[in-house]
């Protein structure tokens, strides 16, 4: 088992603990992984995965809404639509945007310009879901706040998530995926937003799965100039994190322990840097505190994250 196939098991168990999925869709996940019912069954019997989830209970947060932005922030209650500002939005232009694989295969993309001038690239990385509404919606958020923002369907040749519309397969499936081969689709990515603006003015962020991604194309030497990865899993090679070029705003989640749990190692190479960083553990909340299509939405704070990452972009991008 790869380091990322191991990355969305424990986001299943974890899914499963938290009372989010049954035991029976528990099962169902982990075996798209194994291949085996069989297998399946030992493995969550090795790593001590029990019979019946934690009960979770809700706690009302009260909205304090952000008033003086600008831009689009994460809404104030969940969405089922994962829209919360629409194509047609006059701030924005949504507009096609090739991008070419290494390899010569055309990736499924989505971008998003504002409808005046650009200050530079955002590249958004998806979550172990694929290039779903959600995602598309965070690309427009980026180009209401003055970016060009950016997506690419890491399964693109696989169909994306429109033909991968199970998330568990999908899941599955990008797992299954080497590390380099997706660096590279978003190097070819951040090539293509270097077109559209200012090509030295450009950023990089991501969720869950996608910021372990971007952690990785840090890693890899991805030429930016400011990254933010949200409570994204340490990359296969941490200690190429001290050679990054990046300013990096790392966001992480107080209750998400086994992501938040390797800050330490990370913040050690970024110290070795130069380059201005911040590591911050929002209160209070779980992994994928941001997406507002998931159960463990925080309004209050995925507003806070949101702003303090466009602010970091401006601060650092532009």
């Amino acid at each position: 088992m790869n380091d990322f196939e191991r990355y969305v098991l424990q986001e299943h168990v974890a899914d499963f603990d938290d009372g989010v999925i049954s035991r029976r869709e528990l099962l169902r996940r982990v075996t798209l992984i194994t291949g085996s019912l069989a297998a399946t069954l030992v493995l969550l019997e090795a790593i001590g995965c029990g019979e019946q989830p934690r009960g979770v209970t809700a706690t009302p947060v009260s909205r304090a809404t952000n008033r003086a932005a600008p831009f689009a922030t994460p809404p104030a209650a969940p969405t089922t639509t994962g829209v919360t500002v629409r194509p047609d939005d006059p701030r924005i232009r949504v507009q096609a945007l090739a991008v070419e694989g290494a390899d010569g295969a055309r990736l499924i993309t989505y971008s998003a310009r504002p409808a005046g001038q650009t200050a530079g690239g955002i590249l958004v990385v998806h979550e172990n879901r694929g290039l779903v509404e959600h995602i598309k919606d965070v690309v427009r958020r980026v180009a209401t706040a003055g970016f060009t923002g950016l997506a690419v369907d890491l399964l693109s040749r696989d169909g994306g998530a429109d033909r991968l519309s199970d998330p568990a397969a999908y899941a599955a499936a990008l797992a299954r995926r080497p590390v380099a081969d997706m660096v590279s689709d978003l190097q070819r990515g951040l090539h293509a937003l270097s077109a559209t603006g200012p090509a030295a003015r450009l950023g990089i962020t991501g969720f869950c799965f996608g910021g372990g991604m971007v952690w990785n194309a840090l890693a890899a030497g991805a030429a930016v100039k400011a990254a933010v990865p949200f409570y994204g899993p340490a990359p296969q090679d941490v200690a190429a994190l001290a050679a990054t070029k990046a300013a990096v705003f790392a966001v992480y989640a107080q209750l998400d322990s086994r992501i938040t749990g390797t800050s330490g190692q990370i913040e050690a190479q970024l110290k070795q840097t130069g380059r201005p960083y911040r590591i911050t553990v929002y209160p209070g909340v779980d992994h994928a505190f941001h997406n507002d299509t998931g159960p463990r939405y925080n309004a209050v704070q995925a507003e806070a994250a949101w702003v303090a990452a466009v602010e970091w972009f401006r601060q650092y991008v532009i």
